[in-house]
Formats: structure tokens, C-alpha cells, sequence
């Protein structure tokens, strides 16, 4: 993907990982829309002296669990990296409702929206928690995307970054009719 005149949004832009991404979008000519929860706080300002911020970074005020905040930070946008998930500051007493359903319906905004502005690339960031929890995870292979953390040992570790295919697959299939 060129990066001349490339517009792309980054979920989360805030994040470790989110903050690298946009100042190595930046450096390499994107106009990013990054999405923040509060766009005005000091807890983004390193975003803001960033080289080129102030030509090519708009933070966008998004909830991933709204919406319309959503595809109102993707409208224009050729690609979208989503990097944005729910971490909570304390163990969470229940992961499926704290972490791992926002998680799902603020991916799913994501998507919709992104289908709905005809971005051309849509790129998911996930954790590694996502296939590192397994009891027959194997010792001698490259673990790759047909690997998945096992539901119930995440459930017996109180893990609730992992997740399983089969929650995946629990959502409803809209989305992947519309991008197959």
C-alpha cells in the first residue's frame, strides 16, 4: 500500500503497541485517524509531538462499543488497524462479560464500518493470549492462526484475554457473508 495521500485509522491509537504503529505510519507519509477515548487528555500528548502529528494525526473522540464514533473516525479511510481491546485495571470477576463480549461487539463495530466506508484493508491486532492458553499447544511447531487458546483452560485459569474459535464462531455471521 502506497503511503501517498493514504488515509488510515488506528483503534486504541493511545496503546503501547497503537502508539508505535501510528508514529511509524506517520514517519512514512499516512494521515492518521487515531481513536482515543478523550482526545483533549494529557494521557495522549505524546501522540501529538509526534514528527508530522500535527499535520497528518486527527484523534478522534470513539467508543468501540458506539457505532456511529467508530465510523465516523473510518469514513475516508483506505485501511484500519485495529489495535483497540478492553483492558481492565483489576482482575476481572467475570471475563465473558468485562473483557471478552466488548471485545467482540467493538470488533464487530469495527468491521461494520469498515465494510460500510469500503475500506480495502482491515487489520486485526490481537493478543498472543489468543493461542497461548492450551494444554496440547505443541513445543515443536510455529503456532500460527489454526492454533486457538482452549476455552475451558482460560476459563480454569481465569484468563480473559483468550480467545477460543469457538466464541468466534458463536457471532452472528453478517459480517462474514458480507466480506467473503
Amino acid at each position: 500500500m502506497a503511503s501517498v495521500a493514504k488515509k488510515v485509522c488506528v483503534t486504541g491509537a493511545g496503546g503501547f503497541v497503537a502508539s508505535w504503529l501510528v508514529k511509524l505510519l506517520l514517519s512514512k507519509g499516512y494521515t492518521v485517524h487515531g481513536t482515543v477515548r478523550q482526545p483533549g487528555s494529557p494521557k495522549y500528548e505524546h501522540l501529538l509531538k509526534l514528527e508530522k502529528a500535527s499535520e497528518n494525526l486527527t484523534l478522534f473522540k470513539a467508543d468501540l462499543l458506539n457505532y456511529e464514533s467508530v465510523h465516523s473516525a473510518i469514513l475516508g479511510c483506505t485501511a484500519v488497524f485495529h489495535v483497540a481491546s478492553p483492558v481492565p485495571s483489576t482482575t476481572s470477576s467475570n471475563p465473558e462479560v468485562e473483557v471478552i463480549e466488548p471485545a467482540v461487539k467493538g470488533t464487530a463495530n469495527v468491521l461494520e464500518a469498515s465494510l460500510q466506508a469500503k475500506v480495502e484493508r482491515v487489520v486485526f491486532v490481537s493478543s498472543e493470549a489468543a493461542v497461548c492458553m492450551s494444554p496440547n499447544l505443541p513445543k515443536d511447531k510455529v503456532i500460527d492462526e489454526s492454533y486457538w487458546s482452549d476455552k475451558d483452560c482460560c476459563k480454569k485459569t481465569q484468563n480473559g484475554y483468550c480467545y477460543s474459535k469457538t466464541e468466534a464462531e458463536e457471532q452472528p455471521s453478517t459480517l462474514q457473508k458480507n466480506w467473503a
